[in-house]
C-alpha cells in the first residue's frame, strides 16, 4: 500500500481531521521513514503506516486513542544500524578491557599501565586464546568479526555448539597460530610437547530479557539452558567440548548486546554457584542496558492493562512459553516490554505487540521459533 492510502486509512481509522493527521500523524510517518518500515517480518508491500491501521481497527473507536498514546510514548525499536552499533562497540569497549586485566595479571604488570600491556607478549597470546561462541544466530558473529580485524576468523565461531570436527580444527589452527605470534610466551605454549587450548570462550548473543533460555534448574537440581549445557559439556572429560578450553584458569564471558536489568541480575545471582561447581570464572558483559522503568507493570496503565486482557488469543502459547510461568498477556515470563528488533518482536514484549489469533491482530508479526506442531 502506498503511503498516500495508508496515511487516509490511518486517518479513517482514527476519526481524525486534516489538522489531527498534521499533528500526529505526520510525526508517525517520521518514525516510520527512519525505523518502523524496516522491520522485517512485515508482509511483502506492508509498511508500519498500514500495519498500525489494521492494529487500532481492532479496537472500538474509545481504545485507539489509548493503544495509539502507548506506542507514540513507549514503544522501543532497535534498529539494525543501532543493533550492528552494539555489536560493533562489544569488543573494544566491553571484552578487551577484561583481557587486559587478565594479561596484566600474568604479566605482572600494573593493571593500569594500558599500553604496555596491550603491546605485551602476554596479551597478544590471550587475545588469539580466546574464543567467540554464539549462542544463536542473533550474535551476528559476521558483524563482530568484520569489526575487529584483529581477531581472526577462526576464532569466531556462529555455534556454541562445535562439532568434534571443528573443535578438533580450532585447536589445530591455534596451535599454529601461536607458533606464528612468536615471541617467548607463545613460543613455550606451541612446542611440540605442547597441546595449546583456549583459556577465555566469549559467548555472545543479541538479547535477554528474562534469562530462562540461557540457564535454569531441573527439579533434579541438574543445570540446563543454553548457557547451563555449555557449562555441564564442558566440565565433563567425556565430552569433546572439554578438550577446547584449559583444565585451569578457565575464564567464561558472557557478552549480552542488549539486555534488561532483570536477566542481569538473574545471571549475577547464579556466577558464583556456577563458579564453584564449573571451576572457572564468569563474567557477565551488558553492552546496551535496558532500564527496569520502560516494562509495564500491571495497574501501571489500566487503559492498556484493560486492552491486554481483552485481546488476547493463548493459541500461541506453547509448551516452551510455559516455562516462563505466566500466559504472554504481558508476554514471556511477564516482562512487559515495549520492544521490537529490527528482525523480529521478542515474545518477551507484550503480546498485544506481535501475537496474531482469532481474538487478535499484532501490530509487529512475530517469526516463533519454538512451536507445539507443524
Amino acid at each position: 500500500m502506498n503511503n498516500q492510502l495508508a496515511e487516509e486509512l490511518l486517518s479513517k481509522v482514527m476519526g481524525w481531521q486534516p489538522a489531527d493527521f498534521n499533528q500526529v500523524g505526520l510525526e508517525l510517518q517520521a518514525m516510520a521513514s527512519y525505523k518502523y518500515d524496516e522491520y522485517q517480518q512485515f508482509s511483502p508491500g506492508m509498511r508500519f503506516t498500514e500495519s498500525l491501521a489494521r492494529w487500532l481497527s481492532q479496537f472500538t473507536p474509545d481504545e485507539r486513542k489509548a493503544a495509539l498514546d502507548y506506542i507514540r510514548q513507549h514503544l522501543i525499536f532497535i534498529s539494525t544500524a543501532e543493533m550492528n552499533h552494539l555489536v560493533s562497540i562489544a569488543y573494544p569497549d566491553c571484552i578487551r578491557p577484561l583481557l587486559l586485566d587478565l594479561a596484566a595479571k600474568k604479566a605482572g604488570i600494573d593493571s593500569w599501565r594500558r599500553r604496555q600491556i596491550a603491546a605485551s607478549d602476554a596479551f597478544r597470546v590471550l587475545q588469539r586464546k580466546t574464543l567467540f561462541l554464539g549462542l544463536s544466530d542473533g550474535a551476528r558473529t559476521d558483524v563482530f568479526r568484520r569489526a575487529n580485524p584483529l581477531l581472526t576468523n577462526e576464532q569466531v565461531r556462529p555455534s556454541h555448539e562445535p562439532s568434534r570436527e571443528r573443535i578438533d580444527g580450532l585447536l589445530k589452527d591455534l596451535k599454529t597460530a601461536l607458533k606464528d605470534l612468536g615471541g617467548p610466551v607463545a613460543a613455550e605454549e606451541s612446542t611440540e610437547q605442547n597441546d595449546p587450548a583456549f583459556e577465555v570462550v566469549v559467548l555472545m548473543d543479541d538479547f535477554s530479557a528474562s534469562g530462562i533460555s540461557y540457564l535454569r534448574s531441573t527439579e533434579d537440581g541438574a543445570v540446563t539452558g543454553k548457557i547451563g549445557k555449555f557449562l555441564v559439556n564442558l566440565a565433563n572429560p567425556d565430552n569433546h567440548l572439554s578438550k577446547l578450553v584449559v583444565k585451569e584458569g578457565r575464564e567464561i564471558i558472557v557478552v549480552l548486546y542488549l539486555a534488561t536489568a532483570r536477566v542481569e541480575e538473574k545471571l549475577d545471582a547464579e556466577k558464583k554457584k556456577l563458579e564453584e561447581r564449573f571451576g572457572l570464572k564468569i563474567s557477565i558483559v551488558i553492552v546496551q542496558r535496558l532500564p527496569t522503568e520502560i516494562t509495564l507493570a500491571v495497574g501501571a496503565k489500566p487503559e492498556v492493562d484493560a486492552l491486554i486482557q481483552k485481546y488476547y488469543d493463548d493459541a500461541n502459547e506453547t509448551a516452551s512459553t510455559r516455562l516462563g510461568g505466566t500466559d504472554l498477556r504481558y508476554g514471556f515470563a511477564a516482562c512487559g516490554l515495549p520492544l521490537v528488533l529490527s528482525h523480529n518482536t521478542p515474545n518477551n514484549s507484550l503480546g498485544l505487540l506481535w501475537a496474531d489469533g482469532p481474538q487478535m491482530r499484532s501490530l509487529f508479526p512475530r517469526v516463533t521459533r519454538h512451536k507445539d506442531s507443524i
